[in-house]
C-alpha cells in the first residue's frame, strides 16, 4: 500500500466513524421474542491470579451443521465439560448435513449461543408456519412449484422459503425453542487487555450503545458505507472503523468483538476484533478462540480443524 492510499484509507475510516454519529439514534426494530442483549454468567469467566481455578471459554465460528467437525475441534482443544464453556457465534445450522446434531450437542454441553442470520431465518420460518398453518411441503408464496434453489442466501426474511420451512420442521419444537434463547449480542465481560469481550454473529457499529444496535445488521453487516452499516460487500470493512474507534477510547473503555459470518474474507484478526468464520462447510476450516486466565491477565489462542467440503 502506498503512503497516499494509506492516508486515503485512514481519512475514509475516520469519515465513516463521524457519519455514524447519527446512526443508532433512530428507533430500532423490536422483533417479537428476540433477545437482543445478554450477559454471560460470571461462573463461566476464566479466572486470573496465582490461585485461579481452571476455566476456559471456547468460542467457535460458523458451524453450519458440520457436527463431525465441531466434535473434532472440541477434541483438539481437549474440551472439558466440568471446566470449559462453549460459545457458538451464530450460523450453527443450515447448509451442512447435521443441523439437528449440532443443536443437540450444544444443548448437551450447556453451550451459550448468539443468533446468526440463519438461525433468524429458521425461527421466522417456524413462526410463519405456526401463524399460517402452512405445510412444509408447499413452496413459499412467491416461489415456483418446482423450486429447488434457496436464493435468499444471506438475508433475513419474513415470507418463508421451502428449504427453511423444511429445516424448521426437522429441528422440531425443542430445538427451535433453544435457538430462540440465543441473544443477538452476548456480553462476555471484561477480560484484561481484551477489554470488554462481545460475541456477535456479524458485526457492531462503532460508537453506538449495545442497546441501540440494529439487531438485523448485527446478524448480517459486512461493511460501512456512507456512515451506515450494510450487509453488502461494497464499502469499508466495518472492523476498520471499529478498531479505529476502540483505539480512540481510554483503555478501560475498549471492547473486543468476536464474530463470524464472513467466510469469503476468512480469518480476520485485529487488535479489537476477531473474525473466525473460516468456511468449514465449503471445505475450509472450523475455528475456535480459546480464552483462559493467566497469572496476571487473560490469554487467548486459536485452534482449527480441516473440514470436508459439503457443498
Amino acid at each position: 500500500m502506498s503512503a497516499g492510499s494509506e492516508i486515503l484509507e485512514t481519512t475514509s475510516t475516520a469519515a465513516e466513524i463521524e457519519a455514524l454519529d447519527g446512526y443508532g439514534t433512530n428507533a430500532q426494530p423490536e422483533l417479537a421474542g428476540m433477545i437482543k442483549l445478554m450477559d454471560l454468567s460470571p461462573k463461566y469467566i476464566p479466572e486470573t491470579g496465582k490461585h485461579r481455578r481452571s476455566k476456559r471459554l471456547v468460542i467457535v465460528g460458523d458451524v453450519h451443521g458440520m457436527k463431525d467437525s465441531l466434535v473434532e475441534l472440541l477434541e483438539k482443544v481437549k474440551f472439558n465439560e466440568k471446566h470449559d464453556h462453549l460459545v457458538l457465534a451464530g450460523d450453527m445450522i443450515s447448509k451442512g448435513p447435521d443441523s439437528r446434531g449440532v443443536v443437540d450437542l450444544a444443548i448437551h454441553l450447556g453451550a451459550t449461543c448468539v443468533r446468526g442470520n440463519h438461525e433468524d431465518r429458521i425461527i421466522l420460518a417456524h413462526a410463519n408456519m405456526e401463524a399460517e398453518h402452512r405445510d412444509v411441503g408447499v413452496p413459499g408464496p412467491s416461489e415456483p412449484t418446482d423450486k429447488q434453489q434457496d436464493m435468499l442466501e444471506e438475508e433475513s426474511f419474513n415470507h418463508g422459503d421451502y428449504k427453511d420451512r423444511k429445516l424448521a420442521k426437522q429441528l422440531g419444537e425443542k430445538r427451535i425453542k433453544w435457538l430462540k434463547k440465543c441473544p443477538v449480542i452476548l456480553r462476555v465481560g471484561k477480560l484484561g487487555d481484551m477489554g470488554e469481550v462481545l460475541v456477535v454473529h456479524a458485526g457492531l457499529a462503532p460508537g453506538i450503545k449495545l442497546q441501540q444496535q440494529d439487531p438485523v445488521l448485527v446478524m448480517s453487516m459486512r461493511t460501512i458505507k456512507h456512515g451506515v452499516p450494510t450487509s453488502k460487500r461494497k464499502g469499508n470493512v466495518w472492523t476498520k472503523a471499529w478498531n479505529k474507534f476502540q483505539k480512540s477510547l481510554p483503555k478501560k473503555e475498549r471492547s473486543t468483538v468476536i464474530y463470524g459470518h464472513d467466510s469469503k474474507r476468512g480469518l480476520q484478526l485485529k487488535k479489537y476484533s476477531m473474525g473466525i468464520d473460516t468456511g468449514c462447510r465449503k471445505g475450509g476450516k472450523l475455528t475456535a478462540v480459546v480464552i483462559e486466565g493467566g497469572h496476571l491477565d487473560h490469554k487467548h489462542k486459536l485452534y482449527h480443524v480441516k473440514c470436508k467440503d459439503e457443498r
